[in-house]
């Protein structure tokens, strides 16, 4: 194979097969990435990828010709390059990267709810038929569970208490069925529900009133296909995946490939909501493309303070990647980001993520419920941590628990790296054998802020970005 072109450096260029040359015009470099490829014989040109197929590829060359080559005539790293380059994803490092995990979420479809964070805990507004409520969002927990004067407050019949036990890091505490007619999150809405409902008080110390009124929990996290990002304090829920939906323009699709969902939610001042996408703006007014492929134009104003600033703040980067990018998975549009992610196992509703202990290999179960991570006492004595006396005290559903602070030097999870921390550890396995509890504590909310974790259920991976 012969390379034509501008070499970059001074070799004579190895004989072979011609390549098929056109003149083009000059290309905007600024939307392409160049990079040296090199033939078998180790000839070198500057050239970037415009198309490919199965057997070949389309260069432009510096000097804005093109070359169309033969993959099997390039060497064995370009090959290798070559087949796995995308022009979704060459567009979004050239021209999307800017973008926040947000606007990316929201432009494939998402709803986005800020959250608090209560020392760690990740609070979001919900509803109970009608009445509103701060909800825990909790991936430690397999079910959702309410507080039982919240849900008698909401109208819910609740079941006699004891009739089930729930149990948490401390024991266990009585629960009851609630009957459920209607739990909102912002467009999501799942009815006809029977929620798990106890005294969320019980084990905190006297007077300690409960910090939230209900937990989200996995069960509903994973219908709804949550996405949660500690860096921009939000989760993400697709409202088409509920029991029912208020948007009227959407359809329930359960693999999430339909067109309508590249469009984004709008709120207008209203109440009501509509799917578009920007088409253009001015300082007062924004045009957008509906669902439906009308244009149709509004007033700034209308709109809810949160979609305005996204209007003000639309920018090309948005466009670009509507057009030529909305097809990358979240593990591709984070990874390409520079964030590292892992396939977590699932058990039940959990999930659990394999790590390491002082250099050993472990499991984690990854928890936004727990305000600070905790390691199994037994298995912190078996992976060489330091654990002092059992002076100290953990509260949770079902009392108090003893604990003892901890050390380690070392806790890895990929690449991301933590050392010498202090934990509590706890009995976590009080109802079955040391070893056959699974994992070696719970990763909690401190690390997953620490590392601007993202966990993704629709494809059951964790996120994870060291500063």
């Amino acid at each position: 194979m012969k390379f034509t072109g501008m070499p970059v450096m001074n070799r004579p260029l190895a004989a072979g097969a011609a390549l098929l040359l056109a003149v083009t015009a000059p290309a905007q470099k600024e939307d392409l990435q160049y990079r040296v490829f090199r033939n078998a014989e180790g000839a070198e040109i500057s050239a970037a990828v415009v198309e490919k197929t199965d057997k070949d590829v389309l260069f432009l060359l510096e000097n804005g010709k093109r070359a169309r080559v033969a993959i099997d005539k390039l060497s064995e790293e370009d090959k290798e390059f070559v087949r796995n380059w995308s022009e979704a994803e060459a567009k979004f490092l050239l021209k999307c990267r800017g973008l926040t995990v947000r606007e990316l979420l929201e432009l494939r479809g998402y709803e986005s709810f800020p959250f608090t964070l209560e020392r760690n805990s990740i609070l979001v507004e919900g509803m109970l038929n009608g009445k509103k409520g701060s909800f825990l969002i909790d991936t430690g927990a397999g079910t959702s569970v309410l507080h039982v004067k919240y849900a008698t407050g909401a109208g819910c019949k609740v079941g006699r208490m004891g009739e089930e036990t729930i149990y948490g890091i401390a024991g266990d505490a009585p629960a009851a069925w609630a009957e459920v007619a209607e739990l909102k999150m912002g467009e999501a809405v799942l009815r006809q529900r029977r929620i798990l409902a106890t005294d969320l008080t019980n084990g905190l110390p006297g007077g300690v009133r409960a910090g939230q009124d209900a937990i989200f929990g996995a069960d509903f996290l994973h219908q709804l296909d949550a996405v949660i990002s500690y860096k921009e304090r939000r989760i993400f829920l697709r409202p088409d995946l509920s029991d029912e939906t208020e948007l009227d323009d959407i359809d329930h699709d359960p693999d999430g490939r339909s067109e309508k969902l590249t469009f984004r939610l709008f709120k207008l001042k209203d109440g009501k909501t509509l799917r578009g996408r920007v088409k253009s703006k001015t300082s007062t007014g924004v045009t957008l493309t509906l669902v439906d492929g009308s244009d149709r134009s509004f007033s700034v104003a209308r709109f809810s303070d949160e979609d305005q600033t996204y209007i003000f703040q639309w920018s090309k980067e948005a466009a670009i990647f509507m057009q030529h990018c909305r097809s990358l998975s979240v593990e591709k549009m984070l990874t390409l980001r520079s964030y590292q992610s892992f396939q977590y196992e699932r058990r039940g509703n959990h999930i659990f993520v394999d790590g390491t202990l002082n250099k050993n290999p472990v499991t984690y179960m990854i928890d936004t419920g727990a305000e600070s991570s905790v390691l199994h006492v037994w298995a912190a004595n078996k992976h060489n941590c330091r654990v002092g006396p059992m002076d100290r005290e953990v509260f949770g559903i079902g009392g108090k628990a003893p604990a003892a602070v901890t050390e380690i030097d070392e806790l890895t999870m990929g690449d991301a790296v933590l050392t010498n921390r202090k934990v509590l550890s706890v009995d976590l396995a009080r109802f079955m054998d040391d070893d056959k509890l699974g994992y070696v504590g719970i990763f909690g909310a401190d690390f997953m802020r620490e590392l601007d974790a993202v966990i993704t259920y629709r494809e059951s991976r964790v996120f994870l970005r060291q500063q």
